[in-house]
């Protein structure tokens, strides 16, 4: 973190520079951005973190709010794109659980919403957080004409819960690499249901007679929603499975990524098992 700082925000321009990463990060319009007023005010009754480079310009931003009982949820997070790749989301997200257990209300969840298709995303969530998914939303924003990244696509979301007080995210944060697993043990814990077959889903088999399975999905995503018709594929296809195990007890518990030769393969794997 020597490039980085991450601290509550206070000040309307470290806010202003915060609107900018919404804008540059998702490429939205006036219209789809957190006025800088509303996000002021959060800063007193909820969650505003921010990273801030060595000039202590807002690279990176978490915004979010109290939902009682027991939850935070987590609704934007974005990293200018010039400064992804660094760990500043999984500090971002690493400084948000601390806030949370320290909160003089007793926080157990953190929730919040992703696209489930981008690798990188699902890494963060699932493979060095520990969070879990049971929960998914068809086109969450409605009619995505017009909205930065996913002009064209449903923007279609998973609902993640992050248990912060679990065992699992517990060695997580630990250290999340001391649980990975080889590709081999993974199709051998968790059967794949499908494969890619020159970028598009090939069935294998059903999930109903297992007791945990995999599903490979793109590890290029953004370059294949540039062919609408594949990303709408696979959007559609990446749905109906999701919609179909969770309405039957299923759990997304984990996503695994490996390097094989110079390509990557990933997978997300769904399970019965309980998460935390």
């Amino acid at each position: 973190m020597g490039e980085f700082v991450i601290r509550k925000v206070k000040t309307m321009d470290e806010i202003r520079g915060i609107v900018e990463i919404q804008r540059k990060a998702w490429d939205l319009v006036d219209l789809e951005i957190v006025p800088t007023f509303e996000m002021k005010a959060i800063t007193d009754v909820g969650i505003v973190l921010a990273a801030f480079d060595k000039n202590n310009k807002p690279i990176g931003f978490i915004y979010g709010y109290h939902h009682f009982p027991d939850v935070h949820y987590s609704h934007m997070m974005a990293v200018l794109p010039e400064w992804q790749g660094k760990g500043i989301g999984y500090e971002l997200k690493k400084a948000h659980r601390k806030m949370a257990l320290e909160s003089s209300h007793p926080v157990n969840y953190i929730k919040w919403t992703v696209d489930p298709l981008l690798p990188n995303n699902a890494f963060l969530n699932f493979a060095k957080l520990g969070a879990h998914s049971t929960k998914y939303y068809v086109n969450y924003y409605g009619d995505p004409s017009g909205f930065g990244l996913y002009e064209g696509l449903p923007t279609d979301r998973f609902l993640i819960t992050w248990p912060i007080r679990s065992k699992k995210v517990e060695k997580r944060m630990q250290d999340y690499k001391t649980e990975r697993i080889t590709k081999q043990e993974l199709l051998e814990r968790s059967p794949p249901i499908n494969k890619i077959h020159e970028e598009r889903w090939r069935k294998l088999r059903n999930f109903h007679t297992l007791t945990s399975f995999s599903v490979q999905v793109p590890s290029d995503f953004r370059e294949i929603r540039a062919k609408n018709k594949i990303a709408m594929e696979w959007r559609v296809k990446f749905r109906e499975l999701c919609l179909e195990a969770f309405s039957h007890g299923w759990k997304a518990t984990d996503y695994h990524s490996f390097k094989i030769e110079e390509r990557r393969e990933n997978y997300y794997e769904f399970s019965k098992i309980a998460s935390e």
